[in-house]
């Protein structure tokens, strides 16, 4: 299972992630933020500002949970703030 935990900035969807692994001691945490960060040192970044813009970072992110998933039978927590319906739609 994979639950994306969506929300405002700084409303605490890390700190529910850590609290359903707690629960669900053998589930995973992977934070897409972290892609955003190489993703943001290695091409330019839009006139937005915003690394979700770069369609590098949501393949880059679609092929990290697919391998994830591929590879781990835990479920797998996502907290990370989707702003765009269509990214959300993009991303599945």
């Amino acid at each position: 299972m994979i639950i994306w935990i969506n929300g405002p900035f700084g409303a605490g969807k890390t700190t529910l992630a850590e609290r359903l692994r707690d629960r669900r001691p053998k589930s995973l945490i992977f934070d897409p933020e972290e892609i955003g960060f190489v993703v943001k040192e290695t091409v330019p970044i839009p006139a937005s500002g915003d690394y979700q813009d770069l369609p590098l970072w949501r393949g880059l992110t679609i092929a990290a949970v697919s391998e994830i998933r591929r590879n781990y039978s835990q479920d797998i927590i996502i907290p990370m703030t989707l702003v765009y319906p269509d990214y959300q739609r993009w991303l599945g």
